[in-house]
C-alpha cells in the first residue's frame, strides 16, 4: 500500500513522535505485565514470605497485595490475556491502525477493573489517573490513524 501511495504522489502517513513515545511506553508496560502474569503465580509463596519478612511489614497495609499474590492462575490468566490485548493494541496503533485504540482501551480498562470485579477491591486512584491519561493521549492521536 505504501508503494502505491508513493507512486501516486501521496506520502505514506507518518507516525507523530508523541504517538511513538506512547506506544513504546505501552510496549514496555504490557510486556512487563505479560511476563509478570506468567511468573508471579509460580513465585507467589516466596514473594509473600519476602513481604512478611520486611521490618516494616504491616498486615493491614499489605492485605490487598497478599490477596493478589494468592489469587492463583485464574486471575493471572485473565491478567495475561488483557496485557496481551493491550500489547496488541499498541502494536496496531504503532502501525497507525485505529482498531488498536479500541484493543488498548478495553484491555486497560479490564486490567484496572479486574481486582475490583474478582476480589471486591477498591479501584486505585493512581491506576484510574494513569489509565485515563494514556487512553486520552492515544485518543488525541486518533486523527493520525486509519
Amino acid at each position: 500500500m505504501q508503494i502505491e501511495e508513493l507512486a501516486n504522489g501521496n506520502e505514506a502517513p507518518k507516525r507523530p513522535v508523541s504517538l511513538s513515545v506512547l506506544c513504546i511506553l505501552s510496549f514496555i508496560s504490557a510486556g512487563m505485565g505479560s511476563i509478570s502474569a506468567l511468573v508471579t503465580p509460580i513465585f507467589s509463596d516466596v514473594m509473600i514470605e519476602l513481604l512478611k519478612s520486611t521490618p516494616n511489614y504491616d498486615e493491614t497495609a499489605m492485605n490487598e497485595a497478599i490477596i493478589i499474590l494468592k489469587a492463583g492462575w485464574g486471575f493471572y490468566l485473565v491478567t495475561f490475556i488483557l496485557a496481551l490485548g493491550s500489547l496488541t493494541g499498541a502494536v496496531l496503533m504503532w502501525k497507525l491502525k485505529k482498531i488498536g485504540f479500541h484493543f488498548y482501551a478495553l484491555s486497560n480498562l479490564g486490567l484496572l477493573m479486574a481486582p475490583m470485579l474478582m476480589f471486591g477491591m477498591a479501584i486505585s486512584w493512581p491506576g484510574i489517573f494513569l489509565t485515563t491519561s494514556f487512553i486520552l493521549l492515544y485518543a488525541v492521536n486518533l486523527k493520525f490513524m486509519r
